[in-house]
């Protein structure tokens, strides 16, 4: 198992098109991948589940710990971290 930690920067939070575009990162990778909110009870939730993802109450800024465990752990990995780092839907506006 394999993990890093990023900041959600969607100026809009974790809402359903960010959540499907999360999903779809993953299409084609088997690893088993979680995403635990650090800035929010620290609950680990699978990045593959619409409701867990749209109900994580992910917010921009929160700082996400991105776990993969699997034998394209590393790709599945950088694929989730990037978007998530990126902005994943609507980027916020940073310095």
């Amino acid at each position: 198992m394999i993990s890093r930690e990023v900041v959600f920067h969607d100026r809009y939070g974790l809402h359903p098109r960010a959540a499907r575009r999360i999903q779809a990162s993953l299409d084609g990778f088997t690893a088993t991948v979680s995403l635990t909110n650090l800035d929010g009870g620290e609950a680990t939730i699978d990045a593959r589940g619409m409701l867990a993802l749209i109900s994580s109450g992910i917010r921009t800024g929160d700082r996400i710990r991105v776990s993969a465990d699997g034998e394209d752990e590393v790709a599945a990995l950088a694929a989730v971290g990037d978007l998530i780092q990126s902005g994943v839907d609507h980027p916020d506006v940073r310095p």
